[in-house]
């Protein structure tokens, strides 16, 4: 979505937004009853465009006595806007570590569910430029480093799921302005109690950065570039110099090293966490101890993430460490994750057994022919061996974007998805500005 050097009103907002948006367009809206969702419906709906619908949908926690009333109240709002409206119930046993993250996954969980029902193209969200600025606080308590590319906050726009976009289009939009505009309509919205608790990290923080006038959206969008160019710059790089075997082995070129050391670091974190079947990047101190044994003099090995990074005079190989791949039984009809890479359905109608496969040095040699046989042999051992093979449907994972895929890492993902034959990532729903390709 294009950039505004300052914050936009809640109409204008949604002005740029439906002008960016691709049509035909069914847009799963959330609404919780607060006053962000409750803002966004409203300048929605009062903002009606050709081919664009709207569907609204409250995520019931089931956390407060209240949280049923309320939603009904908010089926009450949506029934006098006119726009159809879907309360879904988080069921199920509540951990009480942990709560807001959980709530978190089932409320997306449920909008996509959700989202496929109703055949949505889109799923919005009311986050604001408040929201926005406690989100980078956040991240930057945690981290000393400018560059950190968590400091970029949230996207305007993120994948979930392979599925379904989710959009944001109140992000340069202060919470203020929402609540004046709702006043000026006439519509009231509901406060949770739980947006005052101090127990929760965003509370503090939104009650720390509650004497500050402004938000430096400036210093905001110059993070956003830095991280959108660096993704960039790092799927350019393995573009160059990166060859996948069979989806478990990498070979990057000698001549990777001559690169940037950030736009290295980014790219070769990316590639563990794919390789390694693994959500998230390794920390930053696995990755200080990677850059020091690879940018040393020489041949050097050392794992992080569950992955080898492997150096010799012909470039450096990547594979998944052969330690802790443990089976997994399927029965008929059951699809699961095997080892954070593979998703495995059995078709059949007896159960079936994925595990690593037993190498076999001329096997491997045919498998990867060109490269040095004990690379060979590690890299086969990381492959999955399925019994019944011809009973079951298996599907390559990208761990750190199959879940989420934030806009400014689209173009690394597309590139980590073609080197390891991952299926393709639908592409946005809206315009996208420069900064954040």
């Amino acid at each position: 979505m294009t950039a505004s050097p300052q914050p936009l009103s809640p109409q204008d907002a949604i002005r740029r937004f439906l002008a960016e948006l691709e049509r035909p367009a069914h847009l799963l809206v959330a609404i919780s009853g607060g006053s962000d969702s409750t803002g966004l419906l409203v300048a929605l709906s009062r903002s009606a465009a050709d081919g664009v619908s709207l569907h609204a949908a409250t995520i019931d926690h089931g956390l407060r006595e209240e949280s049923a009333r309320e939603a009904q109240e908010v089926a009450a709002l949506c029934e006098k806007l006119g726009i159809p409206h879907v309360t879904r119930r988080w069921e199920g046993e509540k951990l009480k570590s942990g709560i807001s993250a959980a709530a978190r996954e089932a409320r997306y969980r449920l909008l996509t569910e959700l989202a496929e029902e109703i055949g949505a193209s889109a799923i919005l969200t009311g986050h604001t430029l408040d929201d926005q600025a406690e989100t980078v606080a956040m991240r930057g308590a945690r981290s000393a480093d400018e560059a950190d590319p968590g400091l970029a906050g949230m996207a305007e726009a993120v994948l979930i799921e392979r599925k379904f976009w989710l959009l944001r289009p109140f992000l340069r939009t202060c919470r203020a302005d929402i609540r004046a505009f709702l006043q000026e309509k006439g519509f009231g919205w509901i406060d949770d109690p739980s947006n005052l608790d101090p127990r929760y990290e965003r509370v503090r923080m939104r009650q720390r950065l509650a004497g500050e006038e402004t938000v430096d959206l400036p210093s905001l969008d110059a993070a956003a570039e830095r991280r959108a160019r660096l993704s960039h710059q790092a799927a350019s790089l393995l573009a160059d110099h990166a060859v996948a075997h069979h989806g478990v082995l990498v070979h990057l070129a000698p001549d990777f090293f001559a690169a940037d050391v950030a736009v290295r670091r980014h790219a070769l974190g990316y590639l563990a966490a794919a390789l390694g079947g693994r959500i998230y990047v390794p920390g930053r101190e696995s990755m200080d101890r990677v850059m020091a044994v690879l940018d040393g003099s020489g041949a050097g090995r050392i794992t992080a993430g569950r992955v080898i990074f492997d150096r010799r005079r012909e470039g450096l190989y990547l594979s998944r460490e052969n330690r802790g791949l443990q089976p997994l039984h399927l029965i008929a009809g059951e699809r699961a994750l095997w080892d954070g890479r593979y998703r495995i359905a059995n078709r059949g109608d007896g159960e079936i057994v994925v595990g690593p496969t037993a190498p076999d040095r001329k096997d491997a040699s045919i498998l990867f022919p060109e490269v040095p046989p004990p690379v060979a042999m590690r890299a086969m051992a990381v492959m999955p061996c399925i019994s019944a093979a011809d009973q079951a449907v298996i599907q390559p994972v990208l761990a750190p974007f199959d879940r989420f895929l934030p806009q400014f890492d689209y173009t690394l993902a597309a590139r980590l998805a073609y080197l390891l034959r991952c299926d393709d990532f639908p592409p946005m729903r809206v315009k996208v500005s420069a900064r954040k390709r």
